[in-house]
């Protein structure tokens, strides 16, 4: 990642460098590789944080930033008895039993970002990447109990990619608003290792402002 951003860093000054605000809302549900942890309800949530596109040629883009990451959902445990980690302990999980987990990551997307030329006062683009993730807070609601400490649960890393459309709407200047439509996959179990492998899907509708 480094040696990527010193190459754009270093051919910026001929292409152009730019910063944006984003908020992005959106839903994201649990997948589960086994047949007795099912993914129940999804979960709405938010990106918020700060884009920057170094371009290396007009219409090609290394597009990084970073943000605040709101995501998580609710697993049912359909069968047998199980435990998870909570900062007092394990908690045993019974059949029929649901976790609903609340997670904040600190997210630094790094990806290609391809736009085509101005069409009139909209300029279209995509973006392909990975989404490295630390975390930062994770609670979780279980029976009764409500905002359970579970970072001993969640891991601290984790990583995504995504694949993402988009259109800005020029003001006038450099001055544009975007807006967009991206799907994340996380690709590595998001809890410590037990007989089960949790990953997520998130659905983001992006909305942001480009300087």
């Amino acid at each position: 990642m480094v040696f990527v951003l010193f190459l754009a860093a270093g051919s910026v000054a001929g292409q152009g460098l730019k910063f944006g605000i984003l908020f992005d809302p959106c839903i994201t549900w649990l997948r589960s590789d086994v047949k007795d942890v099912i993914p129940d309800q999804a979960r709405l949530g938010f990106d918020f944080g700060l884009s920057t596109d170094f371009y290396f040629a007009r219409n090609y883009a290394y597009a990084t930033g970073i943000s605040l990451f709101n995501t998580g959902g609710t697993l049912l445990y359909v069968n047998g008895v199980q435990n998870f980690r909570t900062r007092n302990g394990n908690v045993e999980i019974a059949s029929g039993d649901r976790i609903k987990y609340k997670v904040q990551y600190v997210k630094i997307p790094v990806a290609m970002k391809f736009k085509t030329h101005m069409i009139g006062r909209f300029v279209y683009s995509a973006r392909l990447g990975f989404d490295p993730m630390v975390r930062i807070a994770a609670k979780a609601d279980f029976n009764d109990e409500k905002n359970i400490n579970v970072n001993d649960e969640i891991k601290l890393l984790n990583l995504g990619w995504h694949f993402g459309v988009g259109a800005q709407y020029s003001l006038g200047g450099e001055l544009s608003l975007f807006g967009g439509l991206s799907l994340m996959n996380t690709l590595a179990d998001m809890t410590q290792p037990m007989h089960d492998k949790i990953t997520s899907n998130t659905l983001f509708l992006r909305f942001g402002i480009m300087f």
